[in-house]
């Protein structure tokens, strides 16, 4: 996905693109600073970023068994 995409998404809950592209870099900011003091990251719902030589990203069982959300009519 792409940033942009998100921004959008986020500004479609209320917020001005600027102020979801604000949110957006504070947390990506966030995520990085604690990777590189070695801690691990959680993102409910999706998964956990893992420090180290090559950091990775373990998605929770719960999230990947539920598959894409759909929209209720």
């Amino acid at each position: 996905m792409a940033k942009q995409h998100l921004v959008q998404l986020l500004a479609g809950e209320g917020k001005s693109e600027t102020q979801a592209a604000d949110q957006l870099n504070r947390a990506v900011v966030h995520i990085l600073k604690q990777l590189r003091k070695g801690e691990s990251v959680a993102l409910p719902g999706l998964g956990h970023f893992e420090p180290g030589p090559t950091p990775t990203f373990r998605f929770e069982k719960s999230s990947v068994l539920k598959g894409p959300r759909r929209a209720r009519s």
